[in-house]
């Protein structure tokens, strides 16, 4: 029975296989390719014409200064306003118009940073922290010729971020808790300076130009030793005598009417009466004065030695002319053909002709005072000396030949068309018309700008050049190894070679590389950047003129280095040292 059964299912399942269907074959691989695409029709070839013609320049763009308006609270305050309406956004920047050459070394950068560290109503942390919710950008600095606040908004939240600032820039509350984190900060940054050639190169220049105890004989930073001397009651000296409400300029740009600046700044600074019982400040400050001229015989050359660099950081250098001077638009003519810009005599002669630098530059440090004249740049090693030699010849070159129409065309319309760039922004434009209060300028400053450059002539290039460059006076600071170009300086025959040791460096005698009438190696002198980090950063347009990259303490911006030029060979050398940021936008 039981084999019966097993048949029986054996046959059932064998009968359902046979109705299963077929699987079918899958079909043949076609063989026969596709027919190519028909090939391309080449591109028509460009016209001759367009070969070789380029478009024509767009029209030339008229620069349409913005109009600035004034007002004068009844303590007072100076308000300067400039109206734009295109986008929700307000600047403002509240500054003295005294700065950090009315104070012993350091005390003025210091006193700017510590500014929105908290206040006397909120610590720093809340007062950051108020800012921040805000959405503001703010800072705080002090420069050598001035100091303030600084921020930006959007329109709605604009009165509470003014009510912040003039909290910091009135009522600084200079917590000791603060003030030693800054101190340690400051003193950290000192000690990382030690290895940038551009800011031992600074100290130097100052060291060199100004007499000890002059206001720019050191740098804005300070040394260490004016660091840790720095005191709670010397900050708040400084504040109470150079934050005063006479002293004192507020400067808005963007979507806000005059009428509405003039009630916020009525609303925040109004009933600032400044330090109970102090008499009103006098209407000049005391002025850095003139340093002494070089005397014949003394070193014109110094050298502060770094072991094993590979370029040399130089500068040729004498104290200039402070901003008041009468040949203010000439010199800015005059500086622009030297070393300006790009194609000044001396970028065309040391980067193009001679492949010395990646560029080189000069500048006029227009201050309160008269700030330092400086021609240089970073130079490949190997011709340290022919480079200082060239540019040497090309100021005296400025001196004797007068420049050709073509050049001082291009000059003045370079100038000229830097001028929309102070306005581009709401924050450039609220630091632009602050500048103008610093340094005592009319507000039509930058409307007549371009027709007084206009008239400059070849001989009053000529006549700044003789007058303010001197042969005499100059004198070549730089940075570098002093034994593999003691024999190229030596060759210069500008006189004895004065020899200081860079901060860390434990080599030998310096002077004994240098050759004959090396003078001896000085102590080491403290390293600084050149600007503050409490310095104001840049909001507004490079000033026209130009700091070369290693010089003194730099408050007009660096344009950025351009490539090097095509078939040109370049040395094979670092790229020069970054200047530090300008501590304000120097009308």
């Amino acid at each position: 029975m039981t084999m019966k059964r097993i048949l029986s299912v054996s046959l059932a399942a064998a009968a359902l296989a046979a109705c299963a269907p077929t699987p079918k074959a899958p079909p043949a691989a076609t063989t026969a390719a596709r027919p190519a695409p028909p090939p391309a029709a080449p591109p028509p070839a460009p016209a001759d014409a367009f070969r070789k013609s380029p478009p024509p320049p767009g029209p030339e763009v008229v620069f349409v200064p913005p109009r600035i308006e004034e007002a004068k609270l009844a303590n007072g305050i100076r308000v300067l306003v400039v109206e734009r309406h295109e986008l929700p956004i307000v600047a403002v920047e509240v500054t003295t118009v005294r700065g950090a050459d009315q104070a012993e070394p350091g005390v003025g950068a210091f006193a700017g940073a510590m500014l929105t560290q908290g206040t006397k109503t909120r610590n720093a942390l809340a007062f950051s922290d108020a800012l921040g919710k805000l959405g503001a950008n703010y800072t705080s600095w002090v420069n050598f010729d001035g100091g303030g606040v600084q921020g930006q908004s959007v329109t709605p939240r604009f009165g509470e971020m003014l009510t912040l600032l003039g909290d910091a820039y009135m009522s600084p509350a200079f917590d000791r808790t603060e003030i030693e984190r800054e101190r340690s900060r400051r003193i950290t940054q000192l000690a990382e300076m030690n290895d940038r050639p551009s800011s031992l190169l600074s100290i130097a220049q100052g060291m060199t130009l100004y007499p000890e105890g002059h206001a720019y004989s050191a740098p804005l930073l300070g040394t260490e030793a004016a660091l840790k001397k720095i005191t709670q009651g010397a900050l708040a000296k400084f504040h109470a005598a150079q934050f005063r409400p006479e002293l004192t300029t507020i400067a808005m740009a963007g979507n806000i009417t005059k009428a509405d600046a003039v009630k916020e700044a009525e609303r925040v600074f109004g009933a600032w009466k400044g330090p109970v019982g102090a008499p009103p400040a006098p209407p000049t400050a005391e002025l850095p004065p003139t340093p002494p001229a070089l005397a014949a015989g003394e070193p014109r050359v110094v050298v502060v030695d770094r072991p094993g660099l590979t370029q040399s950081t130089v500068v040729v250098t004498m104290p200039g002319v402070p901003r008041s001077t009468k040949d203010y638009d000439a010199l800015l003519v005059m500086n622009t053909l030297l070393g300006g810009q790009f194609s000044s005599r001396l970028n065309l002669n040391l980067r193009e002709k001679h492949a010395y630098t990646y560029g080189a530059r000069s500048s006029f440090d227009m201050r309160h005072g008269p700030g330092p004249f400086s021609a240089g740049g970073a130079i490949v090693r190997e011709n340290t000396g022919p480079a200082v030699r060239e540019i040497l010849a090309e100021i005296d070159r400025m001196r004797r030949e007068p420049v050709t129409i073509e050049e001082l065309a291009d000059a003045k319309a370079n100038l000229i068309r830097q001028l929309p760039a102070r306005f581009e922004t709401a924050g450039a434009t609220a630091s632009t018309i602050a500048s103008l209060a610093i340094y005592g300028l009319p507000l039509d400053e930058f409307a007549t700008r371009p027709a007084r450059i206009q008239r400059i002539t070849p001989v009053d290039v000529q006549r700044v050049a003789q007058q303010y460059l001197v042969p005499e006076q100059l004198r070549v600071v730089l940075v570098g190894d002093a034994g593999a170009i003691g024999e190229q300086l030596s060759a210069l025959q500008l006189g004895p070679i004065t020899v200081q040791k860079a901060p860390g460096v434990t080599s030998g005698d310096a002077a004994d590389k240098l050759g004959k009438g090396a003078a001896a190696p000085e102590a080491a002198k403290p390293a600084a950047p050149a600007a503050a980090q409490g310095a104001k950063p840049a909001t507004a347009a490079p000033a026209q003129a130009v700091k070369p990259a290693a010089a003194a303490p730099a408050q007009a911006a660096k344009p950025a280095a351009a490539a090097p030029a095509q078939g040109a060979t370049k040395p094979a050398a670092p790229a020069q040292p970054k200047a530090p940021s300008p501590a304000t936008n120097k009308p």
